[in-house]
């Protein structure tokens, strides 16, 4: 069984970082600055700069938007949580409807998380 997050980690956060890595380096940041920023490697930057790695689906507009402002608030150092970010951008793409569940059941995060924005009075951007 494929677990939806499973789907997350393998197809599109990388697909999130490579659009987060081109924004930072958009706004003038070194490929070792950005590195740093992710917590990730500079040959897998080098690699997402150069879209080797993560380009296997298109981001709908709204998860752009929020990898835009991800971009320009971690630019700013406000970044609050950053896997919480990570992880709503995440469902932005989910949500979308381009990416197939293996069996069409909504995803568990939807049903039992506790650390989503929508259930979490406490989340900080």
């Amino acid at each position: 069984m494929k677990l939806p997050c499973e789907t997350g980690v393998w197809l599109i956060l990388p697909c999130i970082r490579a659009c987060l890595v081109q924004e930072l380096m958009e706004k003038g940041l070194s490929q070792r600055k950005v590195s740093t920023m992710l917590d990730i490697t500079p040959a897998s930057v080098s690699q997402y700069a150069s879209k080797k790695r993560g380009c296997s689906i298109e981001l709908g507009d709204n998860a752009v938007s929020s990898i835009r402002q991800l971009a320009e608030d971690l630019v700013c150092e406000n970044v609050g949580h950053m896997s919480l970010r990570m992880c709503d951008i995440c469902m932005q793409v989910r949500a979308q409807g381009n990416i197939a569940d293996d069996d069409g059941t909504p995803c568990p995060r939807d049903l039992v998380c506790n650390i989503s924005s929508s259930r979490n009075p406490t989340h900080v951007p």
